[in-house]
């Protein structure tokens, strides 16, 4: 027979509690594809980011009486680089930021070889003027190459109609001479200057109006793709140390015709002779 007293529950034993992780399990296993720490590796790379800073030349003093007009756009940004769109006949880039990995580094070590054989400074003409977002980007890039940002920038003005209708590229490297020539002239203390272009001035010295300079002979003209060559560099600093003297315009000489030839006796010609002028149309 069973017994009458209800049946006792025998009390369960308390857990014991789980002995704590190793010290190098503390993480859970999430970082042990790391590498141990290599103090020997990891004071050679620190050695060797402190030797590249410091194989920089320091940059002399800026010359004020020296100026660079910087283009981005196949000088120091290669072509492609970033989505470009056309608003009223202006290139202008999508997005108003770029990042470093975006821009040719050899350019912008030949700029700052430039900047550092000359103490020019860098005056920007490029369309990347147009909004402060876009001149702070370009501002950050030199900045991390330890090249001077630049304080100035060339105003903007508007193409020629008429050429504008005949042209784009033409309308716009005359504007851009025009603005060289406008800011030139607004600072009379710059006597050495050099453009840093992928257009072709050659372009606006061939319809330069009366007032504008000659900028072909003061500019460096790059391939749009690979940007300022070390070349270019040795070329820019040419100019900047030693400026070509400008453009003599011969006079044509008085043409003596005929009486019968011009119908008046005597013919003489005054007028100034000129480049070829580009064929439009």
């Amino acid at each position: 027979m069973g017994s009458d007293e209800p049946r006792r529950k025998k009390a369960r034993p308390e857990p014991k509690p789980a002995p704590p992780p190793p010290a190098d399990d503390s993480l859970g296993g999430l970082y042990d594809f790391l590498p141990e720490p290599d103090p020997v590796n990891d004071a050679a790379a620190k050695a060797a980011a402190e030797k590249t800073s410091m194989s920089r030349p320091t940059l002399p003093a800026e010359d004020r009486t020296k100026a660079i007009f910087l283009d981005v756009d196949g000088v120091i940004l290669p072509s492609g680089a970033v989505e470009m769109i056309v608003v009223d006949g202006v290139t202008l880039p999508v997005r108003d930021t770029v990042r470093e990995s975006d821009f040719s580094m050899t350019a912008l070590g030949s700029l700052r070889a430039i900047v550092q054989q000359t103490g020019a400074m860098i005056v920007l003409s490029s369309e990347w003027r147009r909004t402060d977002k876009l001149r702070s980007s370009i501002g950050a890039v030199l900045k991390s190459q330890d090249i001077p940002v630049f304080r100035e920038w060339t105003p903007i003005f508007s193409p020629k109609p008429e050429l504008q209708a005949k042209h784009g590229v033409l309308a716009w490297v005359e504007r851009r001479a025009r603005e060289i020539t406008e800011w030139l002239k607004k600072h009379p203390e710059v006597t050495s200057w050099v453009a840093l272009d992928d257009l072709d001035f050659a372009w606006a010295d061939n319809v330069r109006s009366a007032g504008t300079y000659w900028i072909k002979i003061r500019s460096v003209h790059t391939d749009d793709k690979i940007c300022l060559t070390e070349d270019g560099a040795v070329e820019a600093v040419r100019i900047l140390q030693s400026p070509p003297p400008e453009p003599v315009v011969e006079r044509r000489r008085p043409a003596l015709m005929t009486e019968e030839a011009s119908g008046s006796g005597l013919f003489v010609s005054t007028e100034d002779s000129v480049p070829d002028r580009i064929r439009l149309g």
